[in-house]
């Protein structure tokens, strides 16, 4: 399943849900490298389209962050222009809804008093550091494969209730007391009151104010029969316990929940043995879930490097690429050996330890070795566009200052033109072209420093060792920059890049892949625009052809690297344009 990142990180893999206040996705954070789920709920909007100001969130993102073993824990809570999203672990299981559905029925007393001992635990918890959860019902109740019953959704209700998308207090009809739909002062009681009607339903199967609905008179006129009506096997004394709890006056109920659960647990089986059968129920639905597998298969290998195994590449491959521009352009400046080396080391590890100040230094010394050898205008054309892309991107993004060398290495194996589409598969419309350009430009003084031609797309492997050509690289350079058909060749970069950046906008392998062709389409226009300049301005005849069976090759190899690229994961873009660009931090993951 492509689709855009959930908060620049989150790659959606399935839904898993959908209900009143929203839905639930499964999804791989790209950093920490899990599985999680992520709640999604809409937010209010204002008459001007932003989202409304509520304490609803202060108080949910306080509910959301309890830690416990029976709560479902979440690790974020964040929002975006009109949604809210709760990131909580991914729970290998199902809800006890879905249970009790499957079942038909009620649960045994052992599996009974599982919940129960769980549910218990994990509300007086919430209750202890000053939370409600004013929604306790079987679908917030999970039960994982092992057995083990995990309450979710706390600060859900609140949130909820907060964006006018659910009664007062949050809630769901059917396990609301009558002070909740009365939208009076709630307690730890009204919860407690939720719990018993949960309870009522495990213990028969059935909700005893289902059909009430919302309708809180229907609600405390109701009288519910007791379980053991219902389910004669029922020992009798839970009668009393649990009609206790479901008293329509607060105070008529147990003092808090932990009370209620000692008086139930008197009654119940064994929670542990409830435990191993519930396990036994989940087996039925390992068939019915989707397959892990083709979970993982749809995490493409860009998300599998966006954590710690991804930082280490950008770390290493930032200290080749500061190393070697450092050397590169320090090389004509006759330094001694020994501070050529040093010099180049120093930056090198700058590099590993800070990707952007590494290249940045690294530019700064490459524009040195580019004046040094006589070429003026290309040292002022680098330094320029180099110093405002540097200060303006790739200082803020370690990720994009690594892409423009990426240009004359690939070109040195007749791949260069891929950059450009690599750069807008990576990066969002301008910041593409930016290293585009750049990228460009390095790869047209690469070239011609080591003798090229037009269209200057092949760069000697020799370049790795011999930067430079003696003398003969300041005549290159210098021919190479006085010419119009570098500059509108070169003006194919940016454009191509922000082209296929527009195509993996929707974070989609079939939108990069036509990105890519548009893209590719792109180059060999400005291209063919660069022959047809140099006829419109008389000098066809002076200077070689900019088209031909190498650019060709080029492109045609490019494309299908890009391609490949697609193919093996999708791109990584978030949801909306106003979230920061996607980037590798420089800090590990913790």
């Amino acid at each position: 399943m492509d689709g855009q990142l959930i908060l620049d990180r989150y790659r959606p893999l399935r839904e898993l849900g959908r209900g009143g206040y929203g839905s639930v996705v499964l999804a791989w954070d790209t950093r920490m490298q899990r599985r999680v789920a992520i709640k999604r709920l809409p937010l209010p909007l204002d008459a001007s389209g932003r989202p409304e100001e509520s304490v609803g969130l202060t108080e949910a993102r306080t509910a959301a962050l309890l830690n416990h073993p029976d709560i479902v824990t979440v690790f974020d809570f964040d929002t975006d222009s009109d949604e809210a999203f709760l990131v909580m672990e991914h729970v290998d299981g199902t809800s006890l809804s879905e249970v009790l559905s499957s079942i038909d029925g009620p649960l045994t007393l052992d599996e009974a008093a599982a919940v129960v001992e769980a549910v218990a635990d994990a509300v007086s918890h919430a209750h202890d550091n000053g939370v409600l959860h004013l929604d306790i019902k079987p679908e917030n109740v999970l039960v994982t494969r092992q057995g083990r019953v995990k309450v979710a959704d706390f600060g859900v209700a609140t949130l909820s209730s907060a964006g006018g998308h659910g009664p007062a207090y949050g809630g769901t009809p059917g396990h609301m007391p009558p002070e909740q739909l009365e939208g009076r002062q709630v307690s730890a009681r009204t919860d407690e009151w939720a719990f018993a009607v949960l309870v009522y339903e495990l213990l028969t199967g059935e909700n005893p104010f289902a059909f009430a609905g919302a309708d809180a008179r229907a609600v405390a006129a109701l009288e519910p029969p007791p379980p053991s009506e219902r389910e004669p096997g029922l020992p009798e004394d839970l009668d009393h316990i649990i009609l206790t709890a479901l008293s329509i006056q607060p105070r008529e109920r147990y003092p808090d929940v932990r009370t209620f659960a000692d008086a139930l647990a008197e009654h119940l089986g064994d929670a542990p043995s409830g435990r191993a059968s519930l396990s036994e129920l989940l087996t039925d639905f390992a068939q019915d879930e989707p397959d892990d597998e083709d979970d993982w298969e749809s995490i493409g290998l860009w998300d599998r490097l966006g954590g710690r195994l991804g930082s280490l590449l950008l770390r290493a491959t930032a200290a080749v690429e500061s190393g070697w521009l450092a050397w590169a352009g320090l090389s004509p400046l006759s330094l001694e050996r020994p501070a050529l080396a040093a010099a180049t080391a120093l930056i090198g590890a700058a590099g590993a330890l800070a990707p952007s100040l590494g290249i940045g230094l690294g530019l700064g010394c490459l524009v040195a070795g580019v004046a040094a050898n006589g070429a003026w205008l290309a040292a002022i054309l680098l330094a320029l566009g180099g110093g405002a892309w540097w200060w303006w991107l790739a200082r803020r993004s370690p990720g994009s200052a690594v892409l423009p060398l990426a240009a004359p290495v690939l070109s040195s194996v007749r791949l260069g033109l891929a950059q450009p589409l690599l750069a807008g598969f990576a990066l969002r419309p301008l910041p593409a072209a930016a290293a585009a350009l750049l990228g460009g430009v390095l790869t047209l003084i690469a070239s011609a420093a080591t003798l090229g031609s037009p269209p200057y797309v092949w760069v000697a492997p020799r370049i790795a060792l011999a930067p430079w050509e003696s003398g003969a690289a300041e005549a290159a350079l210098q021919a190479l920059f006085s010419s119009p058909a570098t500059y509108v060749a070169l003006a194919a970069w940016p454009a191509a890049a922000a082209v296929m950046s527009l195509g993996c906008s929707r974070a989609t392998r079939i939108g990069a892949a036509l990105g890519a062709v548009a893209g590719g389409a792109v180059l060999a226009g400005g291209y063919w625009l660069a022959d047809k300049s140099l006829q419109w301005l008389g000098l066809a005849g002076t200077e070689p052809m900019w088209i031909g069976t190498s650019l060709a090759w080029s492109l045609g190899a490019s494309l299908i690297l890009v391609l490949v690229t697609v193919a093996v994961g999708p791109p990584l873009r978030g949801e909306t344009d106003d979230l920061p660009e996607p980037e590798f931090s420089d800090r590990e993951p913790a």
